[in-house]
C-alpha cells in the first residue's frame, strides 16, 4: 500500500481515504473482489483443483481463499463450482 501511496505522491492514509471514496471500497476489499473474481472464473472454466486456484489467485492456502469466497460469495467455491456447472448442463 505504501508503495502505491508513493506512486501517487500521496500519503498512505490519504490514498486509503481517496481510494475508497472513489470506488466504494478499500484498497483491500478492490483487491479481494479481484482476485475472487479471478477463481470464479478458473472455477468455472477449469477442473483445476481448489488448492491449485486460490494460490493462483493470491491466497495464502485453500483454507484461506475457502473463508474468504464463502464470505464474499456466499458459498463455499467446491459448491460454487458445483452449481455452475450443473446450470450450464
Amino acid at each position: 500500500m505504501e508503495d502505491l501511496a508513493n506512486a501517487c505522491g500521496l500519503s498512505r492514509g490519504y490514498f486509503i481515504h481517496a481510494f475508497k471514496k472513489t470506488t466504494g471500497l478499500t484498497p483491500h476489499q478492490w483487491i479481494q473482489s479481484q482476485r475472487i473474481e479471478r477463481a470464479r472464473n478458473a472455477l468455472a472454466n477449469t477442473s483445476q483443483p481448489l488448492a491449485e486456484i486460490a494460490l493462483e489467485c493470491g491466497f495464502s492456502d485453500q483454507s484461506h481463499f475457502t473463508r474468504v469466497f464463502s464470505k464474499i460469495v456466499g458459498s463455499p467455491p467446491g459448491n460454487w463450482r458445483r452449481h455452475v456447472k450443473d446450470a450450464a448442463l
